[in-house]
């Protein structure tokens, strides 16, 4: 069974490259236009009636989300999980590993062109646009250390520390984001960016859960999927570049990391 689990996450990527073209065509043509204040400032209005490819992203996000969780729960039965993160996580190629670390110092390499090129991280300011500053360059290096201790299958110092940093930047993000859009009637227009930041933050906490010796077999396999689909989609939303590369950089490191998860799972012992 886990031969053909592992072939969920590259799935989620693509889906969600179809998924960001849909996302891409409603923001394109799915809302009304709405002058702003400044002159020549457009913005997105509310949902204009008749985009088919609204209602089509909508349809492939419900049946993904779905058929992940039937798939979890038939799969609980069947596979186990290794009862730490080194052996769940085990990483068997250095391909593998490599992609992994390089995409965690992507994340910190992002974080540092947003502070020289003073970005206006999610409409943060002051102390708050700091704190997410600093949450991404310890997610970006607490990817980098699950990545080095699934490989060296070597239980780091910092490995629960590290494990712990991914969730705690999609939380901040999630927290930030509903701050911004708080007097935003138009919850299509930031819908997806909630569901990517929570669906990954709760991926990256049950990931952390191994490290800690606590196992959620049923909530990886829904979470895992689900966060590189979901990644993917929002990234098509009008992020600035650095931070659109994050949300890329994190899905890749999600398929490549479910991946070498799926691959390490064992058959179920029948009572």
């Amino acid at each position: 069974m886990r031969k053909w689990l592992r072939t969920l996450p590259p799935l989620a990527l693509i889906l969600g490259v179809l998924g960001a073209f849909l996302r891409h065509v409603e923001l394109t043509d799915g809302f009304e236009p709405y002058r702003g204040r400044d002159a020549g400032e457009e913005l997105r209005g509310l949902a204009a009636p008749g985009c088919a490819a609204r209602w089509v992203l909508v349809a492939l996000t419900a049946a993904l989300f779905a058929a992940l969780a039937v798939i979890a729960v038939l799969a609980v039965r069947r596979v186990k999980a290794g009862d730490s993160f080194r052996k769940a996580f085990y990483t068997r190629g250095y391909l593998a590993f490599a992609a992994m670390a390089l995409l965690g110092l992507v994340v910190v390499v992002c974080a540092v062109i947003c502070v020289r090129a003073q970005l206006s991280l999610v409409e943060l300011e002051g102390m708050s646009r700091w704190v997410f500053v600093l949450f991404l360059v310890l997610a970006g290096l607490g990817m980098t250390v699950m990545a080095l201790s699934a490989y060296t299958q070597k239980d780091s110092s910092f490995l629960r520390l590290g494990s712990i940093m991914p969730a705690a930047l999609y939380c901040y993000w999630l927290v930030a984001l509903y701050r911004v859009n708080a007097g935003n009637p138009v919850l299509a227009d930031y819908v997806y960016a909630a569901l990517a930041f929570a669906c990954a933050a709760v991926g990256f906490y049950y990931a952390a859960g191994y490290a800690f010796g606590r196992r959620n077999l049923g909530g990886s396999l829904l979470t895992g999927p689900m966060s590189v689909y979901l990644l993917t989609v929002t990234a098509a939303d009008p992020w600035p570049t650095p931070l659109r590369v994050v949300l890329i950089a994190t899905a890749l490191y999600l398929t490549v990391s479910n991946m070498q998860f799926f691959s390490s799972l064992e058959p179920a012992e029948k009572n």
